[in-house]
């Protein structure tokens, strides 16, 4: 689930900022990927009309863009990264460019440097800015999910913020995959997120249910994996208690 790299260009195609966030591509020039960036806009006006997030799909990766002003910003990733937690990097990024522009002088097609600009790029893509202020409380919530994985109450969990961040997983990959895919649907479908659940082939299931949390914008997703010889209603009884115990954390 790794964003790879973030660009940003002008219209004509020049990228004025690069920022490679994991290895896989920090040998590739950025003049050498921008260019099919602009081949992508000379060919899809609807790319650079709208001011949502583009998302498109090739090879194993995703491109998101947006556009906003005079720039277009791009990031690649994995298939697997979540397209809400991608989407929100996005629109904090294009809001930190507008405050860098605003406190630097910069000419119109002058490549970026600047270090402290960059420790704040990768801050919002790996989603640190957000956890920071709210590590004690998700400290307590791992807390529980670990005691009751240990006292074999649950098989696994995980806790999502609802922009598709993973704050903590102890689920199979696979499942983990599965649960954020879901939770991209129930936003694009629905924008509904009442509580789901449902059985793998071994029999095992799995829950998934908002917390809100009122003195938080945004609330968070919870999903427990529970082992085959669970019924469903002690499975969903179990959950609305593990639902009660966050709570009394928040």
């Amino acid at each position: 689930m790794k964003i790879h790299s973030l660009f940003i260009l002008n219209k004509a195609g020049a990228c004025l900022y690069s920022r490679n966030i994991t290895k896989d591509f920090e040998s590739i020039e950025p003049n050498l990927i921008t260019p099919f960036f602009s081949a992508i806009f000379s060919f899809s006006e609807s790319v650079i009309s709208k001011e949502t997030p583009e998302i498109l799909e090739m090879g194993g990766f995703r491109i998101a863009f947006k556009v906003e002003g005079d720039y277009i910003y791009a990031i690649l990733a994995d298939t697997s990264a979540n397209l809400l937690f991608i989407e929100s990097r996005l629109t904090s990024i294009v809001q930190e460019f507008k405050e860098f522009l605003e406190n630097n002088e910069t000419e119109s097609y002058e490549v970026i440097e600047n270090s402290e600009f960059d420790t704040k790029i990768d801050s919002i893509i790996t989603g640190e800015e957000e956890l920071v202020s709210s590590q004690p409380l998700y400290k307590k919530i791992i807390d529980l999910f670990n005691k009751l994985t240990l006292e074999n109450e649950i098989l696994g969990a995980a806790l999502f913020s609802i922009n598709g961040k993973v704050i903590f997983s102890s689920l199979p990959y696979d499942i983990l995959l599965s649960s954020l895919k879901e939770l991209e649907i129930r936003h694009i479908v629905a924008n509904e997120y009442s509580m789901t659940f449902y059985s793998l082939e071994n029999n095992e299931k799995v829950f998934s249910r908002i917390i809100n949390i009122p003195w938080k914008l945004d609330p968070l997703l919870v999903v427990i994996l529970y082992e085959s010889s669970v019924p469903l209603g002690m499975a969903e009884v179990n959950l609305e208690k593990i639902t009660r115990a966050i709570q009394n954390i928040i």
